[in-house]
């Protein structure tokens, strides 16, 4: 059978190469490589994406073997509805191996066509290190991006219209600041010029932006059924969910950039903190306070939760009586976005396993839940039960190795591992604050504690659900 490519094949669009992406990995293809090839059809746009590989590796090679065409397979629940369903993507044009083509990457620099730069370097990759100005090719994004800059600024001058619009996917607050500050710092380390660093902070725009969407990857379990379906072999196959959105400060400069209607889940914001909040709170969050009482109760993934009689209630009335109340912003609409996020854990074709959502889970908690659970004390005077729940079953599991061994940074298991529960409970260095002071906490998590040594984190959460419904 035929590997995907221009021959097996035909395109239903032309385009020009606008965008150039930092990172072939699975997120950016299902995501803004998506987003664009939808752009393309139904806008009638045409915007072309190359995408730069900057580690060692042969998906460049994969990529343009196949003409930069891929197939993205749509899986899971919307609407209540299942979704199911293949598309060819065609908005990406070729790839660049930075260590292997570096005269390409320059030629790219340069061209008069270029307007976005997207990236996922991952949470690392917006970084500064020491380098000299000639190590290039470098392993280090933000270096590789000013040289990108500085060969364009070189050949073009100070020309404002020359400058890019920068669309970071990292998962880290404040990411297109962080990249621009990181420019900035090489521009001085290497004596480029105030000149240089007035054409990188005022021609071209650094947004802030914030991405959703669980992107599987790979469906390897599917690969041979969806082949013999397609009809051709893909080895860039990748897998996604319906539920997407695309939050990014700026709209003075993005008031032309065509995803920006009412066809896409794409919001330009003066702020996306509200956006950031809602997602780390109740999506990550939920994961969080979900997967210790799941590991108790011997459930390996976020989908078997979903279909337990005890757990997705628990996760509901966590959501819409302990965390949208701490949330500053239209009621209607969290409400919504917690429906979707019960569908996103329905999704039957992910295996989330709870484990993986386990690993560094105390400063997981520390960040999606304890904000939550002292402004919910803070407002209501009273315990969030379901959120305290949750800290009462990591803090059991953390020392009792027998049941559960945790992956997490030395410092945290250690400082949790055998300790007296006011010890552990105190330690700021853990949670941020002092959780004794708040009234009750202590005697509440010592009680749950307590239930899951017996065997009753079952009962334990059966009786919480009856107290929720006045019972």
């Amino acid at each position: 059978m035929q590997q995907l490519s221009n021959e097996v094949y035909t395109r239903k669009t032309a385009v020009v190469e606008r965008i150039v992406q930092f990172g072939t990995g699975n997120f950016l293809r299902a995501f803004v490589d998506w987003l664009i090839h939808e752009a393309n059809l139904q806008q009638q746009q045409d915007i072309g994406i190359v995408i730069v590989q900057s580690t060692s590796g042969s998906t460049s090679e994969v990529i343009n073997a196949q003409d930069g065409l891929y197939t993205l397979v749509t899986q899971g629940i919307q609407n209540g509805q299942q979704v199911n369903y293949e598309q060819v993507i065609e908005s990406v044009t070729r790839s660049i191996s930075l260590q292997k083509q570096y005269e390409e990457y320059m030629k790219l620099a340069v061209s008069e066509d270029l307007q976005y730069v997207v990236s996922n370097t991952t949470e690392a990759g917006i970084v500064y290190e020491q380098l000299p100005f000639d190590a290039q090719p470098s392993t280090n994004f933000v270096a590789n991006v000013t040289h990108f800059l500085w060969k364009r600024y070189e050949t073009f001058g100070a020309d404002p219209s020359k400058g890019l619009i920068f669309l970071p996917c990292e998962l880290i607050e404040q990411n297109g600041t962080a990249l621009k500050h990181g420019i900035v710092s090489y521009a001085n380390a290497w004596d480029l010029g105030q000149s240089f660093i007035d054409w990188v902070t005022g021609a071209n725009t650094f947004c802030n932006t914030l991405v959703d969407r669980i992107v599987p990857g790979f469906p390897k379990s599917q690969y041979e059924e969806l082949t013999l379906k397609l009809g051709y072999e893909d080895k860039l196959l990748v897998a996604a969910e319906p539920y997407y959105i695309w939050v990014i400060e700026n709209e003075e400069a993005l008031h032309s950039f065509p995803l920006v209607n009412n066809q896409f889940e794409v919001k330009l914001v003066d702020d996306l903190s509200y956006y950031r909040e809602r997602k780390v709170k109740m999506l990550n969050g939920a994961h969080s306070a979900l997967t210790p009482l799941a590991i108790l109760l011997d459930i390996d993934t976020v989908g078997q939760v979903m279909k337990h009689s005890r757990l997705r209630p628990f996760v509901h009335r966590l959501l819409v009586q302990e965390v949208i109340p701490t949330i500053n912003g239209d009621k209607e609409q969290l409400m919504t976005y917690q429906q979707a996020v019960l569908e996103r854990f329905e999704n039957p074709f992910i295996a989330h396993y709870v484990k993986s959502i386990a690993l560094n889970a105390i400063a997981k908690f520390k960040t999606r839940n304890i904000p939550s659970l002292l402004a919910y004390y803070k407002q209501y005077e009273t315990l969030p039960k379901h959120l305290t729940t949750a800290l009462a079953a990591w803090i059991y599991l953390y020392q009792t190795p027998e049941v559960f061994s945790p992956q997490d940074a030395p410092e945290a298991i250690e400082q949790i591992k055998a300790k007296p529960l006011a010890g552990v409970l105190s330690n700021e260095n853990l949670w941020g604050i002092d959780l004794t002071t708040i009234p009750q906490l202590e005697q509440f998590v010592g009680q749950a504690i307590t239930a899951f040594k017996e065997g009753q984190t079952a009962q334990f959460i059966a009786e919480l659900e009856e107290e929720a419904l006045g019972l």
